[in-house]
């Protein structure tokens, strides 16, 4: 049998090991007055990060090729176009026009072979 002093011993040196001194980090605040330095855009990204070029919007409304037909139709259905027939969708030979009228207004019109129709 095992003296219980060689049991205290043990677990004195367990206990040492398992008592850790935590580590203290301290912060030095940069001096009043200084001014980082600057980081460029792709020192801030990661590596999976890229910079793109997206082309601003245009102030240009985009009109196609039946937006004066689809502005006089608008007229004929006591639609007064703010800014015009504005081409929104174009697939082979349909074009999809929106027109925003003064009172709030929006219609959408389908031209299809150069016939054009109101969709609402």
């Amino acid at each position: 049998m095992k003296s219980p002093s060689l049991y205290l011993a043990i677990a004195a040196i367990i206990l040492a090991g398992c008592v850790a001194q935590p580590t203290v980090r301290t912060y030095t605040p940069p001096p009043r007055g200084s001014t980082p330095a600057p980081v460029s855009l792709s020192e801030s990204l990661s590596p999976s990060e890229q910079i793109i070029d997206v082309p601003q919007q245009s102030t240009k409304r985009k009109g196609g090729e039946l937006s004066d037909t689809v502005e006089r139709m608008a007229r004929k259905t006591a639609c007064i176009p703010a800014a015009g027939a504005t081409l929104i969708a174009r697939t082979g030979a349909v074009e999809t026009y929106q027109v925003s009228c003064q009172d709030g207004q929006q219609q959408l019109y389908k031209c299809e072979q150069r016939q054009c129709r109101m969709m609402n």
